[in-house]
């Protein structure tokens, strides 16, 4: 009898700690995932079975988590509210940076231009990229939110909207079939100030490019966040250009605090809201970017918030992440806070969703399965014992 009794107690100790949780990551391009092999390979716990699942985009990384072949993905603000409201998804951990866990959406313009956010119908604009967090969903939300750009109810289509409300735009990959999937979106958003980047991107895309597109006089005002300008000027160059504020007014560039379009959580480790390894998730990524991250000065190590060697930027984190912060309390609505939400719901206001968030992972999920099975062989082991 004891020695059945020392049986079972072997056989649920194992079901309790012989099992390593799964710690799947998706990635979205073959760089990240090069350095997604590389971030795995340094995860040092014996409780975990880390490793990498590649996928063509963000939303379908957000598929597989819903549908239980991957654990965790990195997302920026526009990405987070989708996977919470489509795809049941809460945030993990949020990238910091060196003024915190968010930034400053802004819009840029030149200083005697005489634009003003209430004066940009018709006007030349450069984005950061088609759905991007401060140069698209901000931007475009405010000013439907406002009114002041007219959801074209036809269509329910944003992009055709932004196409009827600027004369011309610079927006990297508003062509691409992973934004246009059918192929309406208007070719005045990048055909005549960026032809060749209608379908990827290029020297206007991103923070940096969407500024130089203003810059290089291409367009009027550039839609970046509030450390853009002078990460891309000298101090007194910076006198050449103003934020424009929601009141119609103009800033100058240091006054993002006053004068700023949205206040904008940083990047986002998601995972599904029925994962029930969160906290264990938060634990090793804090451990990885003590060990790992800014304080990793060799280049020849691995570095958690370097993407050069990898051959990209911004690969799985921006590379600006300082550090990590536990937000896992949070639901996606809370992370996002309420004035980013008013952008986000404005963009979605003109569509009828046909269904709400899904819950993500079943019980029967690969992310169960293993519990469920040893969870089986103990019991059925203990009926036999005991009968």
């Amino acid at each position: 009898m004891f020695a059945s009794l020392s049986l079972i107690g072997a056989l649920v100790f194992l079901l309790g700690h012989g099992q390593a949780y799964p710690m799947r990551w998706c990635t979205t391009s073959a760089e990240e995932q090069n350095k997604c092999n590389a971030f795995i390979a340094v995860v040092n716990d014996s409780n975990v079975n880390p490793s990498c699942v590649q996928a063509a985009s963000a939303i379908q990384c957000m598929e597989k988590i819903k549908n239980g072949d991957a654990d965790l993905v990195t997302l920026d603000g526009g990405e987070i509210y989708r996977a919470g409201k489509k795809y049941g998804m809460v945030p993990v951990v949020a990238e910091q940076y060196g003024y915190g866990a968010f930034y400053y959406a802004v819009a840029v313009a030149k200083l005697n231009s005489g634009v003003t956010m209430k004066t940009l119908k018709g006007k030349k604009t450069c984005h950061t990229g088609a759905g991007k967090t401060s140069g698209w969903v901000v931007p475009i939300g405010f000013l439907l939110s406002k009114q002041y750009m007219k959801q074209d109810k036809s269509s329910c289509n944003p992009y055709i909207s932004a196409g009827n409300y600027f004369k011309q735009s610079c927006i990297p990959n508003v062509k691409s079939s992973k934004i246009d999937s059918t192929g309406k979106n208007p070719s005045n958003l990048c055909e005549p100030m960026c032809p060749s980047e209608c379908k990827t991107t290029g020297k206007y895309s991103g923070y940096s490019g969407a500024f130089k597109c203003l810059m290089d006089g291409v367009g009027e005002v550039a839609f970046v966040k509030h450390t853009t300008v002078m990460e891309n000027v000298n101090g007194s160059d910076a006198s050449k250009y103003r934020y424009l504020c929601t009141d119609g007014t103009m800033k100058e560039i240091g006054q993002h605090l006053a004068c700023h379009l949205a206040k904008v959580p940083s990047h986002a480790v998601m995972t599904s809201s029925e994962n029930s390894n969160k906290a264990n998730y938060v634990k090793i990524l804090m451990k990885v970017s003590d060990e790992y991250g800014v304080k990793q000065s060799n280049s020849s190590m691995f570095q958690l918030f370097n993407s050069q060697k990898f051959g990209g930027k911004d690969l799985l984190f921006k590379d600006s992440t300082m550090s990590f912060l536990d937000v896992s309390s949070k639901t996606t609505a809370k992370y996002l806070g309420v004035d980013y939400m008013k952008d986000l719901e404005a963009l979605d206001d003109c569509v009828t969703p046909t269904a709400g968030p899904t819950a993500g992972p079943t019980a029967g999920s690969s992310d169960n399965k293993p519990y469920g099975f040893l969870a089986s062989v103990v019991f059925m082991f203990v009926v036999l014992v005991l009968s």
